[in-house]
């Protein structure tokens, strides 16, 4: 099942659960209240109160406020007028997006995912929500996204969920896109449709670059690292998603990483570690230094062959520093450096 094939049937089925979710009904709620004249109209109490209350709800979007409210109410009511410019920025022609984010951090009890619910709430077609749901749901439709909730993480959710309103309609705006991060990550039926889909492609995958490697294996030039390089170039410059071997096609992704894993001597770029099976054979796992849901290609200098230890790092660890430098990869992992060669 390719990406496309899954995402439009897992789009079909949330936009027949959204219909009846208190997103949909929830969508217009604030739609008359968040403006800048109302705003800009309330008293210092209705000010304060207000936003208690947007917290306390979770902008009708998230649960959880509850926790910060009064921690808001008691640190927002000291400087209630720099929060008062603050909230009405969004409005003007000058707002300043990227300062508005750095600034957050001087209202306590307002946190980055409320914060980001209401600028969507201000304009559905322009802010998206920035909370846990949206990234554990990003990374779950493949794209290379850490659980930093910062600027740069929003503005790559911008990105992304932009690129999948473009890719399909139905989605419609920033809005319905958190309800669809939602139905990923918190309802039964979203956990199952990903949960199917990742174990499926994932062990398709596995059987064919198998199979791949076994009819492949008897070749002179299989062990070769020149010969190798040169396969692997080749097979970079096909346009063709499919390859034929001994009369068979296979996924050309598929084949491609069997012969960088074969070229990196099916050991960890990481911490080196090779691990070998029953069968005398190796087992190593690639992944994406950025992902093909963002426009990367299939190719040596974005794929890192990693043991599941290291792999799993690089997808769920706190990453900083990603840097190139000319053919090495370093990223920072949970304070601590990893290099490997891209070429």
């Amino acid at each position: 099942m390719d990406r496309k094939t899954y995402l439009i049937k897992i789009i079909k089925e949330f936009d027949d659960w959204y219909q009846n979710d208190p997103h949909n009904q929830n969508k217009d709620f604030y739609k008359k209240i968040i403006t800048r004249d109302n705003i800009e109209s309330l008293n210092d109490n209705e000010l304060l109160d207000f936003f208690y209350e947007f917290i306390n709800d979770g902008g009708r979007v998230q649960s959880g406020g509850y926790r910060t409210k009064n921690i808001f109410k008691k640190e927002i009511g000291k400087n209630l007028s720099a929060f008062r410019k603050y909230v009405v920025e969004p409005f003007y022609n000058h707002f300043n997006l990227n300062v508005w984010i750095q600034r957050l951090d001087a209202f306590t009890g307002s946190g980055i995912g409320i914060a980001t619910i209401y600028l969507n709430r201000i304009d559905c077609n322009k802010y998206p929500i920035m909370n846990n749901k949206t990234l554990k749901a990003l990374a779950k439709l493949g794209y290379q996204i850490s659980g930093t909730k910062n600027l740069t993480n929003y503005l790559k959710v911008k990105k992304i969920q932009n690129q999948l309103i473009a890719e399909f309609p139905l989605i419609e705006n920033l809005y319905k896109a958190d309800a669809l991060n939602h139905f990923i990550v918190a309802v039964y039926k979203g956990q199952v449709l990903i949960s199917d889909y990742l174990q499926i492609e994932s062990f398709q995958d596995g059987l064919e670059q198998n199979e791949i490697d076994y009819n492949t294996r008897s070749s002179d030039i299989s062990s070769n690292p020149n010969e190798l390089y040169l396969r692997i170039k080749e097979c970079e410059k096909e346009e063709s998603e499919r390859v034929t071997i001994k009369g068979k096609t296979y996924k050309r992704y598929n084949y491609l990483m069997v012969q960088i894993k074969r070229y990196r001597k099916f050991k960890c770029q990481f911490c080196n570690t090779t691990i070998l099976k029953e069968n005398g054979t190796y087992y190593i796992e690639a992944c994406h230094i950025k992902a093909k849901a963002e426009g990367k290609k299939d190719q040596l200098n974005n794929i890192l062959v990693l043991c599941p230890n290291c792999h799993k790092l690089f997808d769920y660890a706190k990453r900083e520093n990603e840097i190139y430098l000319g053919d090495i990869f370093s990223v920072i992992l949970n304070g601590k450096t990893y290099k490997a060669s891209l070429k």
